[in-house]
């Protein structure tokens, strides 16, 4: 594991002060930051967000698999098996907890006028804010992608700013609060070593038989 970390400092060196950051963030009321990012709108980001955040579906994955087959094939395998995981666990885990989403809190707050919502952008309603699949996604297939080539720093940075990014698309789209956004990136990390370290026990398991 401390071999994993050593491999790839810029991915996890910048998860690490994404963590420390968000603490601080953590105390701060419920909705503040979205309100906040909702202020400081952009045409630019409107566009950009709307459609970046799509990483953390299907879309991403597709890529980041077609990828591996080309560079990686025996690690392409593991991305279907990661999508599969990280849509079980987001599906558990909103379940579970059943936080309601941005729309559902501010609009029970009688705060809904406070926000203006980008056109072409479906809004989430309901329970199913807590943790954010996309994010959890997101930092899923990019921690997978950057252990599977170690010692790569402009790989590292590419793959984590994609990851966080999508995190915070999810704020700026009002989808997810970020106790949401950082629930689901320590969620995501952890399935997408979980999935690497797996997938390396049966190669091993694999070139030993052979």
């Amino acid at each position: 594991m401390l071999r994993l970390l050593k491999d790839n400092p810029w991915f996890f060196g910048g998860f690490a002060v994404f963590l420390l950051l968000g603490i601080a963030l953590l105390w701060y009321p419920q909705g503040d930051l979205l309100i906040w990012l909702n202020d400081h709108r952009t045409p630019f980001a409107d566009v950009f967000f709307k459609n970046f955040t799509k990483v953390g579906e299907g879309y991403g994955y597709g890529v980041v698999f077609l990828a591996l087959l080309i560079y990686k094939r025996r690690a392409a395998w593991g991305i279907p098996l990661l999508g599969v995981v990280v849509t079980l666990v987001s599906w558990a885990t909103k379940s579970l907890f059943q936080h309601p989403r941005p729309y559902s809190f501010f609009e029970e707050k009688g705060l809904l006028s406070t926000l203006e919502f980008i056109p072409g952008v479906r809004i989430n309603k309901g329970l199913t804010s807590f943790p954010s699949g996309h994010t959890m996604a997101a930092f899923a297939l990019f921690s997978f992608l950057t252990l599977c080539f170690p010692r790569k720093p402009w790989l590292s940075i590419l793959c984590f700013a994609a990851a966080l990014l999508v995190g915070v698309s999810r704020m700026y789209l009002v989808q997810h609060f970020f106790t949401d956004v950082y629930s689901g990136a320590l969620l995501g990390i952890s399935l997408g070593i979980l999935a690497y370290l797996g997938l390396n026990q049966i190669e091993q398991k694999i070139q030993t038989k052979v």
